[in-house]
């Protein structure tokens, strides 16, 4: 609890001062307050800056089956990091961390080399994989990512990963080892490990800018076998689609599992699109069972802005309102629907759809607030199916 009351006080701390800095102030020695506190020195090159995020949800869902309807509601802070990134001697550095829930989790903490002909990431990171993924949850177009990464559990892990993009296309591959539990008791890696490896391609049709990538995974899960379950869209719910694999489960104890997935989209002026396909093999379980996600969804922004795109790095970046609320403007405002699946019928755990509309309303630059509103169903053969509705908000401000 003291640990959650000092991430708060400080991350409001943060936002009052960035509510009465709306102008940058830098003194002789480099620093800057623009918002946060950074520092520079042009000469050598060394910097760092304070950077966080704090995502403030609310949901109201519903799961009705067989005529009777269970619901709740609730509230949460979904995200609160506080970091710092920068710069020593060429050597850039980012260390952020999750201070919520009476633990303290390492997000990205990692140190980047510069080897000529790549960048050389070493620490705890993301696996290369889904441009939905590789996509910070500042920049997704919905609450909460496709099913298929959650699914899946594509993940941060410790270990180090090669990088190379260029104007049209981008490569990464890494080794990994285990993901840490709460830093405040132990540094210990659990006993899994992975492989993986993504390219993207960038090109550009009449006015649009189109997208293309694939990515595959090696997972070895060691003792502790996994779990394939996912989320009806809907944080504040359990995950409601399942199927164990770890030892002594009926199912079977997955040893190593194969995901591939493949990526598209395209930014034409202020529409955009986004598709994706996953699928991932057990290897262990009697059968080797095979599952799979897709996605797609498509996006508008109302008042004319492009949402940002980066092809050197495969994935999609910060879209700024071309008048934001402090100017004496609207901010920008998108609309977006996604169409999302997930599939566990080889093991009769079932098949979940969504059909998910939001409402993106970005005050300022650094400032969005999100409404989605998701209808699903999920059918498990030989059960009667469950219809699942939820009316979602977000508060989201980052730096």
């Amino acid at each position: 609890m003291t640990r959650y009351l000092l991430a708060t006080s400080v991350l409001a701390a943060s936002t009052a001062l960035l509510a009465m800095s709306p102008v940058s102030a830098q003194d002789s020695d480099g620093w800057d307050f623009d918002g946060v506190p950074s520092w520079s020195n042009s000469e050598s090159g060394d910097s760092f800056t304070f950077r966080g995020r704090v995502f403030l949800d609310y949901g109201d869902v519903d799961f009705t089956s067989n005529g009777a309807r269970t619901g709740w509601a609730d509230s949460e802070i979904r995200t609160a990091r506080l970091g710092i990134t920068g710069s020593v001697r060429g050597v850039d550095y980012v260390a952020e961390f999750d201070w919520i829930n009476e633990a303290i989790g390492a997000n990205d903490v990692y140190l980047t080399f510069d080897a000529d002909l790549f960048d050389v990431k070493v620490g705890h990171m993301k696996t290369t994989n889904s441009l939905e993924e590789q996509t910070s949850s500042r920049y997704i177009t919905f609450m909460e990512r496709g099913l298929g990464t959650d699914l899946f559990g594509l993940d941060r892990r410790v270990g180090v990963t090669l990088a190379r993009g260029g104007d049209n296309y981008s490569l990464s591959a890494g080794v990994y080892a285990g993901r840490p539990g709460d830093l405040s008791q132990s540094l210990e890696l659990d006993d899994s490990s992975a492989i993986s490896a993504r390219a993207t391609r960038t090109f550009a049709v009449n006015d649009a800018t189109v997208h293309l990538g694939a990515s595959v995974r090696h997972m070895d899960y060691g003792d502790a076998g996994t779990r394939i379950r996912v989320r009806p869209q809907t944080h504040i719910t359990s995950r409601i689609v399942t199927a164990d694999f770890r030892p002594g489960r009926p199912l079977g104890e997955a040893d190593t599992s194969f995901f591939w997935g493949l990526e598209f989209a395209a930014v034409n002026g202020a529409f955009h699109v986004e598709a994706e396909w996953m699928n991932q093999t057990l290897d262990g379980p009697a059968g080797d069972p095979d599952f799979n996600a897709q996605y797609v969804n498509f996006g508008w922004f109302l008042t004319g802005e492009t949402r940002s795109y980066s092809a050197s790095s495969g994935k999609f970046g910060r879209t700024r309102p071309t008048t934001t609320v402090s100017e004496g403007g609207f901010g920008a405002w998108e609309v977006a629907v996604r169409l999302d699946r997930a599939d566990l019928d080889s093991v009769a755990a079932g098949e979940l759809t969504n059909l998910t509309f939001g409402v993106n309303w970005y005050l300022e630059d650094h400032v969005r607030v999100m409404a989605n509103l998701v209808e699903g169903t999920l059918s498990v053969p030989g059960a009667a199916d469950t219809d699942v509705s939820g009316a979602q908000l977000r508060l989201q401000w980052d730096f």
